[in-house]
């Protein structure tokens, strides 16, 4: 009896090979920003922290891109403090963010991502590839939290879950941490077809012009000086 082999069409294969790469790329995907979980108050939060459009680069619009959900919460329906899944909404009243490149720092406002409860952002511009970290501060269930996340200069490593308990502060206390997020890229790296300045760069350009300029005009000036004195002699 003959057996019959059947085949699968190249469109179908196609769409399958497709779907593995795309379930292949969810971890990474996944990891792109740090995940913390903290018992706060006596309530668990996770928070999920980055970059937006990362990767960021030198000079190109990013920002904090915070996350704050109750795991535990999940399944309960969205009242005044908690949205749908467990999310926590209206901390843009109660916390803050500090952006902090070694000694320079600068406290922003949180803002309230549209269409998403419990996500935050505050936008900047990053000036120098340097290693950013996010400082979160302010009062959450009642209590004083201090939360530092820090970028990593490999860019989004898989780094190992933590799940030692350490004590953050009083009412403070961290469970989890795993994930990463990637520090500034310079933007002359990924510029195409040609390199791309910085602006650091152009503003470094734009002085030595001036300062030429300024030369030029003193020898013209000069110049026109010693005209001048000779035609009166």
């Amino acid at each position: 009896m003959e057996t019959k082999q059947r085949t699968v069409p190249l469109g179908a294969a196609g769409a399958l090979l497709a779907l593995l790469t795309i379930l292949a790329l969810v971890p990474a995907i996944a990891f792109a920003h740090e995940r913390q979980e903290f018992i706060i108050g006596g309530e668990t939060y996770q928070f999920t922290v980055g970059s937006l459009n990362e990767p960021i680069t030198v000079d190109d619009r990013t920002g904090v891109d915070l996350r704050v959900t109750m795991p535990g919460h999940a399944h309960m329906a969205a009242n005044d403090h908690h949205g749908a899944g467990g999310a926590v909404v209206g901390l843009e009243e109660t916390l803050k963010v500090e952006l902090i490149a070694g000694n320079a720092k600068k406290v922003l406002d949180l803002s309230p991502a549209h269409g998403s409860p419990g996500a935050y952002y505050a936008v900047f511009y990053p000036t120098v590839a340097t290693t950013l970290s996010y400082r979160v501060f302010g009062e959450l269930n009642h209590t004083p939290i201090d939360l530092t996340f820090t970028c990593t200069p490999a860019g989004h490593e898989r780094a190992p879950e933590d799940t030692s308990e350490v004590q953050i502060s009083e009412g403070v206390v961290r469970t989890l941490k795993t994930g990463s997020w990637g520090c500034p890229t310079p933007k002359e790296v990924l510029g195409f077809p040609e390199e791309s300045a910085s602006l650091i760069s152009l503003a470094g350009q734009a002085d030595t012009s001036r300062t030429y300029s300024f030369a030029a005009l003193g020898v013209s000036i000069a110049a026109l000086a010693t005209a001048f004195l000779r035609r009166r002699k």
